[in-house]
């Protein structure tokens, strides 16, 4: 009966020791975690929108991005630079890869269905008012016969 107790006695022990080294591991998984810097990923993300949306080497396009990093606080260096900083680090590109992807999402999902009361305020202009982004508008090709291109 005593050897049946031990073997009982010990197999918990290899449980509580097991439990507390799996328990210290997660805690210093978490403490490696990297936290997100979200004005730096919503900048990112605005930068690509405009990059995707008038072109790399367009005039309208450069002017969007220079403003977007002046809006923001960064000048085209600092941004290069902190971007490489992530990339060149994998404990921070994963969770800035996620967090851009989220942003992304979030531009993608429509928004939640208005009430019925919402809707009717909105008619009326007593409702809540959007704010757009400031995006110029893409400007057309001047054809070629006025000097465009051939």
């Amino acid at each position: 009966m005593a050897l049946v107790e031990n073997k009982v006695m010990g197999a918990r022990a290899v449980l509580a020791v097991a439990l507390l080294l799996l328990f210290a591991f997660g805690l210093v998984g978490c403490a490696n975690e990297v936290s997100v810097d979200q004005k730096f990923v919503d900048l990112f993300v605005e930068l690509r929108v405009s990059e995707i949306t008038y072109g790399k080497d367009s005039p309208m396009g450069r002017l969007v991005r220079q403003d977007a990093l002046k809006a923001a606080g960064y000048t085209r260096e600092q941004f290069l630079a902190k971007t490489d900083e992530i990339l060149n680090d994998e404990r921070q590109w994963v969770p800035f890869q996620k967090a851009v992807n989220a942003r992304i999402d979030s531009l993608l999902t429509p928004p939640q269905a208005a009430t019925v009361d919402a809707k009717e305020a909105l008619q009326k202009g007593n409702g809540p008012k959007a704010r757009l982004p400031k995006i110029p508008a893409p400007q057309n090709q001047m054809p070629a016969h006025k000097g465009g291109v051939h």
